[in-house]
C-alpha cells in the first residue's frame, strides 16, 4: 500500500536551563529534527486478499459480540468500559488493581494511578456516548482525562515540542519527535477530515486515524489515552458498536511489542502493520470480553442460588447492580435503586452476610462493600489482556 511517510525539518532549539546541571545545559543541542507529518484526509487504502479476508472476520466477531450483548441479563457494558479504561492505561504503564481504582471513584483518599485510571473511566465513558469525532471532541475528552491532575494542560493543544525517549531535558536521541506545535491546527483540521470519511473499512479506518493522532501527537501528556479513546469515538460512530464497547487496548496488551513497532512503520510510510495489529486485536478483544460476560453470567447465577429472600425483596436488584459496579455504597446503591439508605444498608448486609460482599472504611465517614468475587474477574481479566502473544 502506498502511503504518505513523515519527513523532518531541522529546528533551533530553546529551552531554559532550569533544573539542569550545567553539564546537562552545555551538552543541550543547537537544533532538532521534528517531524513533519504528511495529511492525509484524501490518502488512498489498498488491502490485498488476505487482510481483506481476515478483516471481514474481525469485523463480523464484533458484531456479532456487540449483538449478542445488547440484551444480555448481565449489565456488562458499564464493567467492561472500566475494564478498558484499566487495559489502556496499562499500556502507559499505569497499574492499580481493580479493587483500588473503583474506590478511588467513592474517595479522594487513593494512590495517583488509581486516580488517573478513574479519570480515563470517566474519558471513556464519554466517548461512548459522544457523537462523531472532532477536533473539539479531542479537547473535551482531553480535558476530561487531565482536568484534575494536570488542569494546566487539560483540553489545549501543546504550545511546546515534545518527544519520545530520549532526553529528560530535550530530544536528543529521541525515539520520535512530534511536529511542531505551530502545525498541530491544520494537522487536527486533516485528521477530522479523514474521521469523517466514510468510504474506509470501520476497523482500518479506526487503525489509521489512531496511527495519525500518535504521530501528530496533539498534546502534553496523555496523547495515547486518547487516541484509544478516539478509536473508540469512531467505532460508534461508523456503527461496528452500538450497545456496548469493545475492550480493544486489552487485545492491544497482548500485542505490545508489535502495537509500537507499528506505529513506528506507520511513519515510514507503511500503515499495513498498523491495520493487521488492529485486526488481530480486535478479534482478541472479542474473545476476552466474551470471557468475561460468560463468567459474570456464571457467578450472577452462584450469586442467585445463595440467596433466600422474597421475590420483591431489594437484594434481587442489587445483584445485577454489583455486577457493573462491585465497590458501592449505600448512598450510591439508594440512588441507583430509588430506595432509602436505610433499605440500602439493610440489603447490602444481607449479601454480606452471605458473603458475597466484603465491607471496609475507605476513609473516617464512607463504608464502601466490594463484591470480591467481580474485582477479582477484573484483575485476572487485565492479567490475561498483559500477556504477550507468543512469537
Amino acid at each position: 500500500m502506498v502511503w504518505p511517510s513523515v519527513e523532518y525539518e531541522e529546528l533551533p532549539w530553546h529551552s531554559s536551563s532550569r533544573g539542569m546541571s550545567r553539564r546537562t545545559a552545555r551538552n543541550a543541542p543547537l537544533t532538532y529534527k521534528s517531524a513533519v507529518v504528511p495529511r492525509i484526509a484524501d490518502a488512498q487504502v489498498n488491502l490485498d486478499a488476505e487482510t481483506t479476508t481476515l478483516l471481514e472476520t474481525a469485523t463480523l466477531a464484533v458484531k456479532e459480540f456487540d449483538l449478542s450483548h445488547a440484551h444480555c441479563i448481565v449489565p456488562f457494558t458499564p464493567l467492561l468500559l472500566r475494564s478498558e479504561s484499566f487495559a489502556s492505561s496499562q499500556i502507559e504503564q499505569l497499574t492499580s488493581s481493580a479493587r483500588r481504582i473503583l474506590e478511588a471513584e467513592l474517595t479522594e483518599l487513593a494512590g495517583t494511578n488509581a486516580r488517573l485510571i478513574v479519570a480515563n473511566t470517566r474519558q471513556m465513558e464519554e466517548a461512548a456516548s459522544i457523537e462523531g469525532a472532532s477536533t473539539s471532541t479531542l479537547l473535551y475528552m482531553h480535558d476530561v482525562l487531565l482536568r484534575d491532575s494536570a488542569p494546566e494542560i487539560a483540553g489545549v493543544l501543546r504550545q511546546q515540542p515534545v518527544w519520545i525517549g530520549g532526553h529528560d531535558f530535550y530530544p536528543r536521541d529521541a525515539l520520535f519527535v512530534p511536529p511542531h506545535h505551530s502545525h498541530l491546527p491544520a494537522l487536527m483540521e486533516d485528521l477530522e477530515a479523514f474521521v469523517a470519511r466514510r468510504d474506509l473499512p470501520i476497523l482500518v479506518h479506526a487503525a489509521l486515524a489512531h496511527a495519525q493522532f500518535e504521530t501528530i501527537h496533539p498534546f502534553a501528556d496523555g496523547n495515547g489515552r486518547t487516541g484509544r479513546a478516539l478509536v473508540h469515538v469512531l467505532l460508534r460512530q461508523r456503527g461496528l458498536t452500538r450497545e456496548t464497547s469493545l475492550p480493544l487496548s486489552a487485545g492491544l496488551l497482548t500485542e505490545i511489542d508489535s502495537y509500537f513497532t507499528a506505529l513506528d512503520s506507520y511513519r515510514e510510510g507503511r500503515p499495513q502493520e498498523i491495520i493487521d495489529v488492529f485486526i488481530h486485536s480486535a478479534i482478541s478483544a472479542v474473545e476476552r470480553g466474551t470471557w468475561l460476560a460468560a463468567e459474570l453470567n456464571v457467578l450472577r447465577g452462584e450469586w442467585e442460588g445463595e440467596v433466600s429472600a422474597r421475590g420483591d425483596a431489594l437484594v434481587w436488584q442489587l445483584i445485577p447492580l454489583l455486577l457493573r459496579r462491585p465497590v458501592v455504597t449505600s448512598r450510591i446503591v439508594a440512588e441507583e435503586l430509588n430506595t432509602t439508605p436505610v433499605s440500602a444498608r439493610k440489603a447490602l448486609d444481607a449479601l454480606e452476610g452471605t458473603g458475597i460482599l466484603a465491607s471496609a472504611m475507605l476513609d473516617k465517614r464512607t463504608r464502601a462493600w466490594r463484591a470480591v468475587e467481580v474485582l477479582d474477574l477484573l484483575d485476572e481479566f487485565a492479567a490475561r489482556g498483559g500477556r504477550r502473544q507468543a512469537p
